[in-house]
């Protein structure tokens, strides 16, 4: 019995060393594999090398970025700008297999988040955020320094690309890891500011609120004053920044009126239209200035920048919206009326009536 129970358990012995010897090759062999496809990555696309690295499990991509990260800690410092290289071409490979290939229908990875779809302001069901932004991140932390500017630019464009794509759960995630190591970068300020300008819409909060009430789930939105407030402490820190951008002071004058500090937001705004705002800026300038005018009692400046919004894209209902509205409050129901006609004038095609407040809470 006892050299029978020897036998199997050196029997065993030798199983679980060939299958950890099997483990260890196919891990070898993935990053190899991964080598070649980061080398072989075009920017903005999706080779054959790239496709097959997407359809790697949860599992194995994780432990293959842990083994880029710990290969290029071998390196020394005299292959520095090499492993930077490697992680930054890495990351940016990552990034694209986030944008172009799906893989959001299923959980590759228990730290993946559960996201909420949402089409005018209602849930329209869930899906996963793809493993790969967070994987791109993991190899820019063994950036060095930290602050390599190939580390900033990846941050700057893939936070623009999210809130291109309307990814604002990821971008909530993305943001803050990207301002822990560049705190004072204006482009990144300016999209968290929008980050959360769009928060506090009205579509976002009533979804929000549908989430929350129907039980389906926890959300990253609080309330539209909440998210106003941090909306305008980002603008105004990438406006300390960056003093010329004039899209930040516009949206800064707007987040200011909705928070009722209408005096400061005349001002801001005032400043964006002389400092050269034009086109849709302007014309926003322009429509949130006649409110704030509004709010403080000027009903003459008010009209005169309804006005000049109207001028500027003669089909855009708010202006005339607004200037119908401001005259019956003024208790002049002539003027009132003669706006609603020029209203219903307009194309009955929405999408003709080309009014770029439509627009506002889309990254420009």
């Amino acid at each position: 019995m006892g050299a029978v129970r020897s036998e199997t358990i050196c029997l065993l012995a030798s199983l679980l060393l060939g299958a950890s010897h099997a483990y260890g090759q196919q891990a070898t062999d993935r990053l190899a594999q991964w080598q070649v496809a980061v080398k072989a990555h075009q920017p903005g696309k999706t080779g054959k090398a790239t496709l097959a690295v997407a359809d790697w499990s949860g599992f194995e991509l994780e432990e293959t970025v842990l083994d880029v990260k710990n290969m290029v800690r071998s390196y020394g410092k005299d292959r520095q700008d090499e492993a930077n290289d490697l992680l930054l071409r890495g990351a940016e490979m990552h990034a694209d297999i986030a944008r172009l290939i799906p893989h959001d229908l299923t959980r590759q990875s228990p730290r993946q988040q559960r996201i909420f779809i949402i089409s005018d302001g209602r849930e329209q069901g869930t899906r996963f955020v793809s493993l790969h932004w967070d994987l791109g991140r993991s190899l820019l932390d063994a950036v060095s320094p930290p602050t390599h500017p190939g580390v900033l630019h990846w941050y700057r464009q893939t936070s623009s690309d999210l809130m291109a794509m309307l990814s604002l759960a990821e971008a909530a995630v993305h943001l803050p890891r990207a301002r822990r190591i560049f705190p004072s970068d204006p482009v990144l300020l300016y999209l968290s500011g929008v980050l959360h300008e769009r928060f506090s819409s009205a579509s976002l909060q009533a979804a929000a609120e549908a989430v929350m009430s129907g039980n389906s789930g926890m959300t990253s939105v609080d309330s539209a004053r909440v998210e106003q407030t941090r909306a305008e402490r980002f603008f105004r820190e990438a406006l300390a920044a960056r003093p010329d951008d004039l899209e930040a002071r516009v949206r800064y004058g707007h987040v200011l009126g909705e928070l009722g500090r209408h005096a400061q937001a005349a001002i801001a705004l005032r400043a964006a239209i002389d400092g050269g705002a034009n086109g849709k800026m302007l014309y926003w300038a322009l429509l949130f200035l006649g409110k704030q005018e509004e709010m403080l009692g000027n009903r003459d400046l008010a009209r005169t920048s309804y006005e000049r919004a109207a001028s500027l894209f003669p089909r855009a209902q708010s202006p005339r919206l607004a200037l119908s509205q401001l005259a019956r409050r003024a208790g002049d129901r002539r003027a009132a009326q003669r706006e609603l006609t020029v209203l219903a004038g307009l194309p009955a095609d929405e999408r003709e009536r080309e009014d770029p407040w439509w627009e506002y809470y889309d990254v420009q």
